[in-house]
């Protein structure tokens, strides 16, 4: 346990529902802020079979745990030596305590024979933008989807050179 309580660990299926809870929270919050109706948003549309079918499929979900209580996650997709990263979401109750950090730092060295990380998010996400930055993610390409812009992202991983 860290000092302010919170653990980042691998989820389990059990946690499907609250990771949901939070994902929803997050990105009802993002559509707020950009004027966007639910339906705009893929995050908003998922229901918690879709996330059991990513699970058993193979796709890694990470959770902060505070006293308990999911506040935050995101998603792992590998495949050969690269991973795309997904859903990064934090609850509004624990935003800008370094939890966005933690949690992608810890999904990071769960794959230390990725040679490359890839995400994305919106163009005008400035919070996550300047997140990803100063993890060392850079700008590869944009695209729009569904009237909403996208800006893809990537850094190399630790199994470089090997």
């Amino acid at each position: 346990m860290t000092r302010d309580g919170v653990i980042v660990r691998s989820a389990h299926a059990d946690d499907l529902a609250s990771i949901l809870c939070v994902q929803h929270e997050a990105f009802g919050r993002v559509a707020r802020d950009l004027g966007l109706h639910s339906d705009d948003l893929p995050p908003l549309q998922e229901e918690a079979a879709d996330l059991l079918t990513l699970f058993e499929q193979g796709v890694e979900f990470f959770v902060a745990v505070d006293h308990g209580r999911i506040v935050g996650s995101v998603r792992a997709k590998h495949s050969d030596a690269s991973v795309e990263f997904g859903r990064l979401v934090v609850s509004a109750s624990h935003l800008r305590r370094g939890i966005a950090t933690r949690l992608m730092n810890h999904a990071e060295a769960a794959f230390p024979q990725a040679r490359r990380f890839e995400l994305f998010t919106g163009e005008d996400a400035l919070a996550p933008l300047a997140l990803y930055s100063a993890l060392g993610y850079r700008v590869t390409h944009r695209e729009e989807l569904r009237g909403v812009r996208l800006v893809w992202l990537a850094k190399d991983g630790c199994a470089c050179g090997r």
